[in-house]
């Protein structure tokens, strides 16, 4: 029987335990305090700063204080946090995975690599020296579990002072700006991965990077069968070469690199064409960077999500399948 009572999150399952509140925020909190003294001064005859007593509660404060002691006393897990555990449950008690595949998933490992090589360029082309090893090990605490994704060639992971991953972003629409905050799903796997391994701080590096040539022909076959198969004598021929070109600009940022990697694929846009028209975006625009500084507090908090998830998923284990 598994051991819930030791088990260790994932990096990429924290987002969900930190999910919604339990019990009260702090806001709410002060304003149960504040109902439940005024309720007390006002029975014992406290006199306010004005040498008068202090008022009861208003029946609307009074359901308000109601309301509130419930909400105080329901400990509750927030409903995402909860679905999250539930799956855990499903997953390590029968040894199954849930795996999520889709075009954006499928882009971002195919094209790992090519985004590794862009990032550790772009790096050097403003004159930081690097050079990134790929970590394949999983590592461990008392709380959490995660495979971080890279650190300076030939450093051990658990010496690592800055650690770094990449994101390959679908397109310029999936791209985000310079001044857009880091998603919550990569902060906190950036937290748990410093807390892993002691580096003081993490950066995740969003990459535009080509398309493969997998995913470019699934694109072009869409428009392809959408249009019944059309051949070069169709009156539909031209618009399905104007949409592949679309398409091609779309998906690709680097033309040459493009076809240094797929020399037989073909392609509408010809050479000239593309660079005629100015469509490569260059490095420096293909890169953002969002640096992560190790938060305490943010693990305290975490450990203690650790802890509640521990207790539910015992629960669950206890055949209380349906709370």
């Amino acid at each position: 029987m598994k051991d819930f009572s030791k088990y260790c999150f994932r990096a990429s399952q924290i987002s969900k335990l930190l999910t919604g509140t339990i019990g009260l925020t702090d806001i709410k909190k002060a304003r149960l305090i504040e109902l439940q003294t005024r309720k007390m001064d006002s029975a014992t005859g406290v006199i306010d700063d004005k040498g008068k007593p202090i008022k009861p509660l208003t029946p609307n404060m009074e359901q308000e204080l109601k309301d509130l002691s419930e909400t105080n006393k329901n400990k509750d897990l927030p409903k995402t946090m909860k679905s999250e555990l539930r799956k855990i449950f499903r997953m390590e008690t029968y040894n199954r995975n849930f795996p999520i595949s889709n075009k954006y998933i499928v882009k971002g490992l195919l094209q790992e690599e090519e985004a590794i090589t862009n990032y550790q360029n772009f790096r050097n082309s403003k004159g930081i020296r690097t050079l990134f090893s790929k970590n394949t090990e999983r590592i461990k605490n008392e709380f959490f579990s995660g495979e971080p994704d890279l650190g300076p060639f030939g450093v051990p992971i658990m010496k690592w002072k800055e650690g770094f991953d990449t994101k390959c972003s679908w397109g310029l629409e999936t791209f985000p700006f310079p001044e857009d905050e880091l998603d919550f799903v990569y902060e906190c796997q950036n937290q748990i991965y410093m807390d892993l391994t002691g580096a003081e701080k993490w950066t995740t590096a969003y990459c535009l990077v080509n398309i493969h040539e997998h995913g470019l022909n699934n694109e072009k076959l869409k428009i392809f069968y959408a249009l019944n198969c059309p051949d070069s004598e169709d009156e539909s021929w031209e618009y399905y070469q104007d949409k592949c070109k679309e398409i091609e600009k779309s998906m690709i940022f680097d033309y040459d690199r493009f076809v240094e990697q797929y020399p037989f694929h073909d392609m509408v846009y010809s050479k000239d064409e593309w660079h005629g028209e100015g469509n490569d975006i260059p490095l420096e625009e293909r890169i953002i960077e969002k640096v992560s500084v190790y938060d305490n507090s943010f693990i305290e908090n975490a450990k203690e999500r650790v802890l509640l998830g521990r207790e539910y998923l015992k629960y669950l284990q206890n055949g209380n399948l349906n709370p």
